[in-house]
């Protein structure tokens, strides 16, 4: 369990130089480009399966003990007949899409589905290595690392590791589309929505590349939530933050909170504390924002928010 001080720390890299932006495309960028090109047409799900054999697998307590694990993700053993036939079906195997997502820090594969039962199968497959664990009907969203993805492995070499991000296509945090501004329709409000998400997940990751880690923290939410929000809706609302994280006006955590997640590795006694100062850093950028005292440019505004942390006012200038 973290301390109080532990979970306010600042980012590891929240002082240090960072490299000319936008970074140099990888091999893996590359890679995935390329093989999107070949396959822009059929089942995204079925040409990723041979790349990824984790897709293949259903979801079973101890699957990764399996000797089927073991043959084809581990070994990268050639696929028999009897194992695609035995693999998980999709509902709407049709609906899901797959392509690269633009940003400063890199692009990256997205992974994009209409059903909310496949979007779970597949953070089972590939972010639980196979496990049937319980998702929060809240989480719409996952960035997974350090994937056993045999074809990088075959063409760059053993080491290779796959990242990718993985959307369901819903309403952010499951809020209605009465929460946001102006006449948006429900149909609206999800596309709005996926993009706060997708900018959400890559400021998740550039944080990474930027200062050195990728936090579960509620501040980590408000940066990510942030530049999501802006990207999206072109304004940030604490109270749409709030509301978004499960918290009351007094920072109380309501049951089904998602900020439950990034809690889970702080002291008990410490929560109602770091709830309560989140939507206080989250007040307050609203203010600065409004006031144009910071900037909302999405790489000048991660500058600034890194250099900051939850226990102290927001504070720095570009």
């Amino acid at each position: 369990m973290q301390t109080l001080q532990q979970y306010c720390r600042s980012f590891k890299g929240a002082n240090g130089e960072w490299p000319p932006l936008p970074l140099a495309a990888t091999a893996h960028e590359f890679w995935w480009r390329n093989w999107l090109e070949q396959h822009q047409h059929g089942c995204a799900w079925d040409a990723l399966s041979l790349e990824l054999p984790q897709l293949l697998i259903k979801p079973a307590p101890e699957a990764r003990q399996s000797d089927t694990y073991k043959r084809l993700v581990l070994r990268g053993e050639t696929l028999a007949p009897e194992v695609i036939h035995a693999a998980p079906k999709l509902k709407d195997p049709g609906g899901v899409s797959l392509g690269m997502a633009e940003h400063p820090c890199g692009a990256l594969p997205v992974m994009t589905f209409p059903n909310h039962d496949d979007f779970v199968l597949a953070l089972r497959c590939l972010a639980h290595r196979c496990e049937p664990v319980s998702i929060n009907s809240s989480v719409h969203a996952q960035a997974v690392t350090g994937l056993i993805h045999w074809g990088l492995i075959r063409h760059l070499g053993r080491n290779q590791r796959c990242q990718l991000l993985m959307l369901h296509e819903a309403p952010y945090s499951s809020l209605p589309h009465t929460c946001v501004r102006g006449n948006v329709t429900p149909g609206e409000w999800v596309k709005k929505s996926m993009q706060w998400r997708l900018t959400h997940e890559l400021t998740h990751i550039a944080c990474q590349k930027l200062v050195g880690e990728m936090r579960i923290n509620l501040f980590d939410e408000l940066i990510a939530d942030a530049l999501g929000m802006l990207d999206a809706l072109h304004y940030f609302s604490a109270d749409l933050f709030r509301l978004g994280l499960g918290l009351t006006s007094e920072g109380k955590l309501r049951d089904d909170a998602r900020a439950h997640v990034y809690l889970k590795k702080l002291e008990p006694q410490s929560h109602f504390a770091v709830c309560k100062m989140v939507l206080l850093r989250a007040a307050e950028l609203e203010f600065l924002l409004a006031q144009g005292a910071v900037e909302n440019e999405p790489m000048k505004l991660l500058r600034f928010l890194t250099s900051n942390r939850l226990d102290q006012p927001l504070r720095g200038r570009f």
